[in-house]
């Protein structure tokens, strides 16, 4: 029975399968039954309006070794979980990992979400709940990952849940768009910098060829060295978090609640403490 039980464990840490709430998966068992019951009656009320978001809270023992924003990643890139309505891409994961005391927490957001809870707001509520979710006392990181919830839950529903369809996929496409442009934006910065690389290094091989021809000579590390602080600064700071891939859609209702996702595509941002 132990070897079972850790098995099970570890199964739940490094593959977990939807709980039948689907909107609640407690797998490190660190929430309340008041916690979860808050997030399933407003998961409940998404089910109402025509957008359907959905956001989901998460808690396993360990991510396995992984990042938790990597854990995030493949998680949502599995089949078996699709957050948010189809085609709207307006999911968000909670994902809290014990991690041995480490309490490492993320937010992972859908394109169709993001505009509203872009990379600086979910951080900013992480950092508002620092010192609750990274307590080593129980109730504590219960009441932070509480009102974690609700600090996301209070912005999807003032600024989306009561939007029409059409406006919905217009945030969606919006967002996406913006995310096309800012890697565009980035990619065209990289290669500028490639170029001026590559123009340097030149340079600097025919003045070591004119020294070397005369006697003397000098290295090129100072330019190897500025290039990669040049990339490093952008790539560092083009950074938006990372999101997972498929996010879906809201399941119907069967019986008291028991909710699933239903398909679709997903990939826009997040942040973690």
């Amino acid at each position: 029975m132990t070897i079972a039980s850790s098995i099970n464990s570890h199964a739940e840490s490094t593959n977990p399968t939807p709980t039948k709430e689907y909107v609640v998966d407690d797998y490190a068992n660190v929430l309340s039954d008041s916690t979860k019951q808050v997030i399933i009656d407003q998961a409940k009320k998404y089910q109402q309006t025509a957008a359907k978001p959905q956001i989901v809270v998460m808690t396993v023992k360990s991510t396995g070794g992984q990042s938790i924003a990597d854990y995030a990643d493949n998680v949502l890139e599995n089949a078996r979980w699709k957050l948010g309505k189809k085609g709207l891409d307006n999911g968000t994961l909670i994902l809290f990992a014990q991690n041995g005391g480490k309490n490492n927490v993320r937010i992972s957001t859908g394109y169709g979400i993001e505009g509203i809870l872009p990379d600086g707001k979910t951080n900013q509520i992480l950092n508002n709940n620092k010192s609750l979710l990274k307590s080593k006392n129980a109730s504590e990181v219960d009441n932070g990952m509480q009102q974690t919830f609700q600090d996301v839950a209070s912005i999807v529903s003032k600024e989306y849940a009561n939007k029409s369809l059409k406006d919905a996929k217009a945030m969606k496409n919006d967002n996406q768009h913006k995310k096309y442009v800012s890697w565009g934006i980035l990619l065209f910065l990289v290669l500028i910098i490639v170029a001026i690389a590559y123009y340097l290094k030149k340079n600097n091989n025919d003045d070591n060829d004119h020294h070397n021809h005369y006697g003397g000579g000098s290295g090129g590390g100072n330019n190897g060295f500025w290039t990669g602080a040049l990339l490093g600064g952008i790539l560092g700071s083009s950074g938006s978090g990372s999101g997972g891939n498929d996010f879906g859609g809201f399941g119907g209702d069967s019986g008291g609640f028991s909710d699933s996702g239903g398909g679709g595509d997903f990939g826009g941002g997040g942040s973690d403490i």
